[in-house]
């Protein structure tokens, strides 16, 4: 029986209100969403931190505070920093 794991690296959608990472990656992206993303500023190696989670998904980066669509938000695949998600 498993007492315990840890995660290191997951989908945006699923991440709480304080957890920090590293854009890893954008596994569900076509064209036109990673064309979005480039404007906002993320790309991969982009440190954001999850500030909001409803009525909508806000984060944090260096140049500023952003408010993502669901569509953007399931895009992103983040390697977590610092306190990863125990489960």
């Amino acid at each position: 029986m498993f007492s315990s794991f840890t995660i290191s690296g997951a989908s945006l959608e699923v991440l709480n209100v304080g957890d920090r990472g590293t854009i890893a990656h954008f596994p569900r992206a076509d064209p036109s969403t990673l064309s979005h993303l480039q404007e906002l500023g993320l790309d991969r190696g982009t440190e954001i931190t999850v500030t909001q989670r409803y009525p909508n998904f806000r984060v944090n980066t260096k140049d500023g505070h952003l408010t993502l669509p669901p569509s953007l938000v399931q895009a992103i695949y983040v390697r977590l920093m610092h306190g990863e998600i125990s489960v």
